[in-house]
Order: C-alpha cells, then structure tokens, then sequence
C-alpha cells in the first residue's frame, strides 16, 4: 500500500482552565507522511519523516508587573523548526531521530507581538510588557526518542516513550508510562503515522519524568550570564497526562490534559494545568 501525508494542528493552552500563566501558548505546525497499518503487520522496518514550524511562549503569574521581584517565571518566546526520522520495527516498538533549530527574544519569536495580538483582539486584555524576558539567541537541539508497549489485555496496553535532547536551548532526559485502552493497533498518542480503523475510540492515562540538564527558557544561556531572572530552577518535573482520541474518515481528534509541578520553587501556584488539542488530517 502507498504512504499517505498528514497534516496537522497542535495547540497547547491554558486558557481552557481559565489562566494564563507559565507554560501558557504552545502552536506547532506539523507535516510528514505515513504509513497504513497493513504496511508494518509484517514486522518490518518502516520509516516515516515529520516536519514542524512551532511556537512556545512562557509567562509569569503576575503578567503585567514591570517589578522584577514578582515575576514568578521568566517570559520567553521559542520559535523553531524541527525535522524528525521516525522508525518502526513493529506497530508498538521503534525510535526517532531529529533536531531543532530556532530563536528565542520576544519580538525575534514573534511571541510578543502573537501574544499581545490575541490579548487585544480575542481577549480584549492590556498588552503584556515582557518584563526582563529571555534574551534572543539562536538555537541548536538534537533529539532521540524510543517507544515500546507491553500488552496488559486485549484493548490495555503499557507504553513507554523515553527521550533525550541535547543543545543550547534544552537539554533533558524524559521517560513516560501509560495506559491506553481501546481498539488502537499502533501506539497512538504521540505518534500521527499509522492509519486506524474508522470510528475509533480510545483513552490514554499516563505520567510522565523529565530531568533537565539546562533549559535556556528558565536560566538562560549556559556559556554565559545574559538571564536577568535569577532564580534555580527545579531539575525534575513530573506530569500527569489524560488523554481522549477519537478517528473517523480520515481525521483524528485528540485531547490532552497535562498538569505539571512546579518549575520554580518561588512560583504561586504549586501545579499547572494546560490543554494539548490535536486536529489531523491524512490525504
């Protein structure tokens, strides 16, 4: 059978929760092709490619103080673009490889002026003044990613997915478990490559580790000292994640609710909670 393209929306936002604060806008542009799923049922190598344009802007609690002192979170824009090989051995079990390369600033991200845009326009908010926010650099990442699943019953299964990023704007370790229930033959959740059948539902319960190493968009840079936010930030995060997926002729629908602990000791707000919605279509 021919591989078919994709193309998809991905939108992370906290405003589903009635706040805008920390990790608060995620958008991401994504493009690639795939496979049906009667290509791999002969458990043989499969490869796809996956490219993405994406934003992440960051704020504090207090967005519109122009007091260093109460800034509880850096603001920072992140705009880049990503290329990822994906591999597959078997519906559940294969790994990926890519890398990043982007800007940080508040006008080089575009972030300022989106954010400030959607404040005014949608929200009929004060624009955001991006208080001490992160400096602009240019970035480098390099990433890899292995995904497995155990077969707990017939329509339970354990995945893993673990990862590893390397360079100037991220640098981290990140291990996830979860369960995902229902008629899904492929690992779904966070992989948009396999075909299911119409009409498919599932649910996906999971949690998820990361150990950063550096993350510019808390310290800044790790040569040299341009952060004027001076505050440590927590090396290890953890993230509870439920997930709903639904497929029909040719789309997929996928919600994703994501709370995360504290990034810094000093924040007012002890978790966050963000909203992933995933909107796909193949063709």
């Amino acid at each position: 059978m021919l591989a078919q393209n994709y193309f998809s929306l991905n939108v992370d936002n906290d405003l589903f929760f009635g706040t805008d604060r920390y990790y608060t806008s995620g958008i991401f542009l994504k493009y690639g092709n795939q496979l049906p799923i009667d290509s791999i049922i002969s458990n043989k190598k499969i490869t796809t490619r996956h490219y993405t344009i994406g934003q992440k802007i960051n704020s504090p609690s207090y967005r519109y103080t122009e007091e260093l002192e109460k800034i509880d979170y850096p603001y920072n824009g992140w705009l880049f673009f990503e290329y990822k090989k994906k591999t597959f051995y078997s519906n559940f079990k294969g790994y990926s490889i890519g890398f990043q390369l982007g800007t940080t600033g508040d006008n080089e991200s575009l972030s300022k002026p989106m954010q400030n845009l959607y404040h005014k326009y949608i929200l009929d908010l004060p624009t955001l003044p991006w208080t001490a926010h992160q400096r602009s650099s240019f970035h480098f990442n390099f990433f890899s990613k292995y995904f497995s699943r155990i077969m707990i019953f017939n329509q339970v299964n354990l995945l893993n997915q673990s990862e590893i990023y390397l360079g100037t704007y991220e640098s981290f370790f990140g291990t996830r478990f979860g369960f995902q229930f229902g008629n899904l033959n492929y690992h779904a959740f966070f992989n948009n490559f396999f075909l299911n059948p119409d009409n498919t539902f599932s649910f996906y319960l999971g949690n998820k580790i990361e150990y950063g190493f550096h993350r510019y968009e808390f310290s800044g840079s790790l040569f040299k000292n341009n952060s004027l936010f001076k505050y440590d930030y927590l090396k290890l995060i953890n993230k509870i994640e439920i997930g709903f997926l639904y497929n029909i002729n040719n789309w997929k629908f996928t919600a994703i609710v994501n709370s995360r602990n504290k990034d810094f000791k000093i924040q007012r707000y002890n978790r966050h909670t963000y909203l992933t919605l995933i909107v796909l279509k193949t063709f």
